[in-house]
């Protein structure tokens, strides 16, 4: 590859960042104290890149406290007939809507 490509990529990849980059950059910003100087940062990338390459994970979107307000949201917003009005209002599709209507005790 010249070295055009190269920089053409380099750009590509600190224009998106990919989620390990966004991971630390998180972790940096809610957690200062770790003062990790830039050659330790890039170590520890490297090391989590390589821990985890070519591999698919799932991340889950909400954690319990926040899929349990969208239930009760659901539930106070549902009146049998607007599921899709729900679903807009809540950013959850159709199909969680109703999910959560299913729901033993609900």
């Amino acid at each position: 590859m010249n070295e055009d490509g190269q920089k053409e990529i380099k750009a590509l990849i600190a224009a998106e960042p990919d989620l390990v980059d966004r991971i630390f950059e998180y972790l940096l910003a809610e957690f200062p104290a770790l003062g990790v100087d830039a050659m330790g940062l890039r170590r520890a990338r490297a090391a989590v890149r390589a821990e985890f390459a070519g591999e698919e994970v799932y991340i889950a979107r909400r954690g319990s406290r926040e899929a349990a307000e969208v239930a009760a949201e659901v539930l106070r917003l549902f009146n049998g007939r607007n599921a899709d009005e729900v679903a807009r209002r809540l950013g959850v599709s159709r199909r969680t809507v109703y999910r959560y209507l299913k729901q033993p005790g609900k």
